[in-house]
């Protein structure tokens, strides 16, 4: 069996490879990973390219039923499956992601992005932009309910039947019967996107 060698540091800063890492890498060169084609065009088969840094939160470029802004609270990189979010000065990022998830804010992510075979929706920097979020400042506690109750959701309906609510008709005086006209234009949308009866 032949080793690779590895010359290079992964790192940028003086750490060198580990041990571990050092059999964790040979165990990709005894299942001939470096000869797969991304890897073999790179020039350290091992290193990933396009991370990035640690952004505030990512919204990511493709989607099924509807488009992922979220919050990076693992400090995690992004690849280019997702864009980084950072905040301008003056804005709140707890706000911006709350005020995100309502029906006319989707609608028009639906209207903007493109779509492909299967319904998969994708939406490019200068798509992203163009979406009309209606900001809505809210305070660390109304977050946190957010964020509950959106890891707890059955599906986005229940976020938007809320923030609807508190958004479109609060904030933007859109009354009930109007936003019942939008949920039913973006559920159009998305049968159309997805070639659904």
């Amino acid at each position: 069996m032949e080793v690779l060698y590895l010359t290079k540091k992964i790192y940028n800063n003086d750490d060198i490879v580990s041990e571990n890492l050092r059999e964790y890498l040979t165990i990709g060169v005894d299942r001939k990973i470096p000869e797969r084609y991304k890897c073999s065009i790179r020039n350290n088969w091992y290193v990933i390219p396009n991370i990035s840094t640690r952004p505030e939160a990512f919204f990511f470029k493709r989607s099924h039923h509807y488009p992922k802004l979220l919050k990076n609270n693992s400090s995690a990189y992004v690849t280019d499956s997702a864009y980084k979010v950072q905040m301008k000065e003056g804005y709140d990022l707890n706000s911006f992601i709350y005020s995100f998830y309502n029906s006319l804010t989707l609608i028009f992510s639906e209207i903007e992005g493109r779509y492909y075979g299967g319904g998969v929706l994708e939406l490019t920097p200068s798509e992203f932009k163009k979406l009309p979020v209606p900001y809505s400042l809210i305070n660390n506690d109304k977050f946190e309910d957010f964020r509950t109750r959106f890891e707890n959701k059955k599906d986005i309906e229940d976020i938007l039947d809320q923030n609807d609510f508190l958004i479109l008709n609060s904030k933007l005086g859109i009354t009930v019967e109007q936003i019942e006209k939008l949920k039913f234009i973006r559920k159009k949308l998305i049968f159309k996107r997805m070639r659904l009866n």
